[in-house]
């Protein structure tokens, strides 16, 4: 009997301790919420600000590799495209290497934007990791790609996502390092 209460106490002492997935989601849910409020001024959505982030860090991609890496469906991508192409902050172009694909690019107007939410995304994450030492920086930002590429390549072959596509990353290689 008495086991029986001090394993129900641990249970529930463990209870108490709020589960990583739940501070994930809380953190994602925060950052999101402030990341919207810093772009305000430059009237972008998080989904426009990422597409700029990642044509600048990635170069020229098609319209479905860009919905991949803004986690959005190719449908959405074209809505964020048709808002970013009427600001001129991004153009589109024939592949060279294949005809009938569309490959995105930024503008240099696109380009001063990007760097302009950069600089204040780059503040909002400053003053979200204010309470943290550098070193502590450092093993976070381990700890979160680990876990990303643990849940985006379980059970997949190196290069290939979840669907078994094509990822474009060798072995090893890791995702892009900004928001993208």
């Amino acid at each position: 009997m008495a086991n029986s209460r001090g394993a129900r106490r641990a249970v529930a002492q463990e209870a108490a301790v709020p589960r990583m997935t739940y501070l994930v989601g809380r953190l994602n849910r925060a950052l999101r919420r402030r990341l919207t409020e810093t772009l305000i001024p430059f009237k972008l959505s998080v989904a426009q600000y990422t597409t700029l982030s990642v044509l600048h860090t990635r170069g020229f991609l098609s319209n479905a590799q860009l919905a991949k890496r803004a986690f959005i469906s190719p449908q959405a991508m074209n809505e964020v495209m048709q808002g970013l192409e009427a600001r001129k902050l991004v153009a589109r172009r024939a592949s060279e290497s294949h005809g009938r694909i569309v490959q995105l690019l930024l503008t240099p107007k696109g380009l001063e934007m990007m760097h302009e939410c950069d600089a204040a995304v780059y503040r909002l994450e400053q003053s979200m990791l204010a309470g943290l030492t550098v070193a502590e920086r450092k093993l976070l930002r381990t700890a979160l790609l680990s876990s990303a590429q643990a849940l985006e390549h379980q059970g997949c072959a190196a290069g290939t996502d979840t669907a078994g596509l094509s990822t474009g990353r060798r072995e090893g290689e890791p995702e892009s390092t900004h928001w993208s």
